[in-house]
């Protein structure tokens, strides 16, 4: 901590980027949702999904580092979903989403 003892500043992040499991997930999401509720449900979850990763790219190290993974990743509970990204040089790689209730550590090794 700065001798100041105000806290480091958080990295500058310029986007976010998906990875292709992320990506997947996001297709996923939308037709589950669309197929269970509605499309315009869909389309409100995919909305506040990317809302949420443009908060992330703002605020990047607002969610704890979860450090028993290795390597480390991050958390973000975004309405029923987790946002499971690490911040890179200049970016945030988004790796997965899925749902809270899932075993978020088991996707990682997909």
């Amino acid at each position: 901590m700065p001798a100041s003892g105000n806290k480091m500043p958080e990295p500058k992040i310029g986007e976010y980027r998906l990875s292709p499991a992320a990506l997947s997930d996001l297709d996923a999401i939308w037709d589950y949702s669309a197929g269970m509720w509605s499309v315009t449900q869909a389309e409100t979850c995919i909305r506040g999904l990317a809302s949420d990763m443009d908060l992330l790219v703002q605020h990047p190290g607002i969610a704890r580092e979860r450090t028993e993974i290795y390597p480390a990743v991050r958390l973000y509970l975004s309405g029923s979903h987790l946002i499971i990204y690490r911040i890179e040089a200049g970016w945030l790689e988004v790796l997965r989403i899925v749902h809270a209730r899932q075993n978020w550590a088991a996707y990682l090794n997909e």
